[in-house]
């Protein structure tokens, strides 16, 4: 019969609680790059201009079908051989958690911009206002509404994606517990362990994320361009 030793979770908390920081570290880094870029890349996939739209696309086609698994291997191998830029775990693992984020948020932020009427679009212009100030006063405003809980998803999500970096040997919280297990011999105890600080870290998201979403529905939808064609 398997002996239960959990003495050696409290032995070795720390290996936990830093590979816990550098996980959320790399986390933030990936979704604050990835948000970033896959809002010009959404931006750029509306653009009147077919050569940038069809770029765009490509990118966001590209970035969507390629596993990450596959992509970090890739972006930590195949490009310091390509560029000739040597480029460490970390860095490597930021990047492609980026590119693949920023694919599913390019896609989101086109969908919630779409999702808003033309007809507000239309009644912004009709009162004189440029296609930007209708765009970023009138449309983006009420997109980024529609586009929060899907987004808040895809963070929790790019949580968990990044114990995927542990393959190229990123010190985070996945990668740590494994050079302990190879010490201790005690799997069951430190994946057990593992499990439960990815719970801690994970379920406060879940939760920010309801009370948003609940938030935003209590929200009165906007109806500038109804109220504008009421009163003309």
């Amino acid at each position: 019969m398997y002996q239960w030793d959990w003495r050696l979770i409290s032995v070795y908390k720390f290996v936990f609680v830093q590979g816990a920081l550098i996980t959320i570290w790399l986390t933030v880094l990936a979704v604050i790059l990835g948000t970033v870029l896959g809002t010009l890349i959404a931006f750029a996939k509306k653009s009147r201009n077919r050569i940038v739209s069809w770029l765009a696309l490509g990118y966001i086609e590209l970035f969507r079908a390629i596993p990450i698994l596959v992509l970090l291997i890739w972006v930590f191998y195949v490009v310091p051989i390509l560029l000739n830029w040597r480029i460490s775990a970390f860095l490597a693992s930021v990047l492609a958690l980026s590119l693949n984020l920023s694919a599913f948020v390019a896609e989101t932020v086109r969908a919630a911009i779409e999702s808003i009427p033309s007809s507000q679009f239309e009644s912004g212009l009709a009162l004189g206002m440029s296609p930007q100030q209708v765009m970023f006063q009138i449309i983006i405003p009420q997109a980024v509404r529609n586009m929060v809980p899907n987004l808040m998803g895809l963070y929790i999500s790019e949580l968990k994606n990044s114990s995927l970096a542990s393959v190229i040997a990123v010190n985070e919280l996945l990668h740590r517990s494994n050079i302990l297990i190879s010490e201790t011999y005690r799997p069951l105890e430190i994946y057990t362990a593992v499990a439960v600080v990815y719970l801690i870290m994970i379920l406060p998201l879940v939760w920010v994320s309801r009370v948003v979403e609940r938030h935003l529905a209590r929200i009165d939808k906007p109806t500038f361009g109804m109220d504008y064609e009421l009163s003309h």
